[in-house]
């Protein structure tokens, strides 16, 4: 990505990152509707979960068809546990707490001059800054699987970058969006390569052609597909339960007597007709949906496929 940013003129930063972010919000969109008709099915859930980790290297969206979504919005439920604790930081926030009387990082009162007057120049290139760091934790943490390991690495450290570039201690949720959706958008374009991109309307370049890290392991236009292979009721149901982490569904306002059904499902990546991987997924319902319990994952796996 670095590379392909070195033909652009610094002074179209601010566009790009609009382009970027805008079609990673596009992306976003796409994948929350599917989630609501995915949902009906065990092994639809479980290949699209799988399939949004592979197709892009994209673990952090794949939170969207887990236990972790069921009552939360995904963005709520990431503000509330890792943005406000960071932008609230003076003021010992702790989730759920009413913010109407605090005052955060958010607040212009912290905006440096550099802030006021970035055209986009400085935020790119707290984003370029990030992206390594971005790539740093997911081979230091083997994918999303630890998210709360993750964000709150990646938050931290993006204080620390955007504090010395701009000077100061200013931070919102749009920010650190902002550069986390730009990076997520960024490694999946490392694995599914790029092409020259040209915006209709202002004849901008916003993707220079890249060779991703698919294409160099399995070939120009390779063919990554997808299928539940197998399928297994978890009968001891009341085991189940109990050994899920009940800290954790505390957060996602998740009752443990709230799941009536689980499943194990095995998902087969498959590359160009050949099996590369097979990802063992559970699956819980609650109500008439299911969705995959994030709580008893290891998807490393997912993130070597091209190595």
């Amino acid at each position: 990505m670095a590379k392909d940013k070195k033909s652009f003129n610094t002074k179209l930063y601010a566009i790009i990152v609009f382009f970027l972010v805008g079609a990673l919000l596009a992306t976003i969109t796409v994948s929350t509707y599917k989630s609501r008709y995915t949902g009906f099915s065990p092994e639809k859930t479980a290949v699209a979960f799988v399939q949004s980790i592979v197709d892009t290297g994209d673990g952090y969206n794949s939170y969207k068809n887990t236990i972790m979504s069921k009552n939360y919005k995904y963005g709520d439920y990431i503000r509330e546990y890792y943005m406000y604790p960071v932008i609230y930081r003076e003021c010992d926030y702790t989730p759920g707490d009413d913010r109407a009387s605090l005052k955060g990082f958010n607040d212009e009162s912290y905006m440096s001059d550099k802030t006021k007057n970035d055209n986009g120049v400085l935020s790119g290139k707290v984003i370029d800054t990030m992206y390594s760091y971005y790539e740093e934790l997911i081979a230091d943490l083997h994918g999303w699987d630890n998210y709360n390991e993750f964000f709150t690495r990646y938050f931290d450290e993006l204080c620390k970058v955007r504090k010395t570039t701009f000077g100061d201690d200013y931070m919102t949720d749009e920010i650190m969006f902002t550069a986390l959706e730009a990076n997520v958008l960024t490694y999946g374009k490392s694995l599914t390569g790029t092409e020259d991109v040209f915006d209709s309307n202002t004849g901008l370049q916003t993707s220079v052609k890249s060779i991703g890290a698919y294409e160099k392991a399995f070939g120009e236009n390779c063919k990554i597909t997808y299928e539940a292979i197998d399928t297994k009721d978890i009968e001891d149901l009341d085991s189940y339960k109990t050994s899920m982490n009940s800290s954790a569904l505390e957060t996602y306002k998740i009752s443990i007597d709230d799941i009536k059904a689980a499943k194990e499902i095995t998902v087969e990546v498959n590359v160009n007709g050949e099996s590369v991987a097979k990802q063992k997924v559970n699956v819980v319902l609650i109500k008439s949906t299911w969705y995959v319990d994030n709580t008893s994952l290891d998807t490393k796996l997912l993130y070597s496929i091209a190595d």
